[in-house]
């Protein structure tokens, strides 16, 4: 009795060998999905706590608020936040209404990173959180 030669099942063995090298290499170099570090939050969230405590420490963020001035108060905050950051302001009162009618932003989201920054700004009239 002779053996026969099987070359059909070598050539199959390798294919699998090398679809599984295929797979799980790609799951080694396509990066995972990362989420922000709380550092990188954290900082951002004193960028923009900082800009809303320089602007309300001479006055000048109650009396944006006061005269209704919403354009002058977004043409400050991209001036004192640095280029890249994303900002969107609301403006509401001790009610919780809004009282900016128009919108105080500077463009659209860029990124995922976000950070909700919440201020109490007292006035000699009324009381506004930003």
């Amino acid at each position: 009795m002779r053996i026969q030669k099987c070359e059909k099942g070598q050539i199959r063995v390798l294919e699998a060998f090398f679809a599984a090298l295929l797979v799980f290499s790609s799951l080694f170099l396509v990066p995972s999905i990362t989420m922000p570090k709380s550092e990188n939050l954290s900082e951002l969230y004193s960028v923009g706590m900082n800009v809303l405590l320089q602007l309300d420490s001479d006055g000048s963020l109650s009396n944006f608020i006061k005269s209704e001035n919403w354009s002058d108060l977004r043409i400050c905050l991209q001036e004192m936040l640095p280029s890249g950051v994303w900002f969107n302001l609301t403006v509401l009162n001790t009610q919780g209404a809004r009282l900016n009618n128009v919108s105080i932003s500077n463009g659209y989201v860029v990124s995922e990173k976000k950070v909700s920054v919440e201020y109490l700004c007292v006035s000699s009239v009324s009381i506004y959180e930003i």
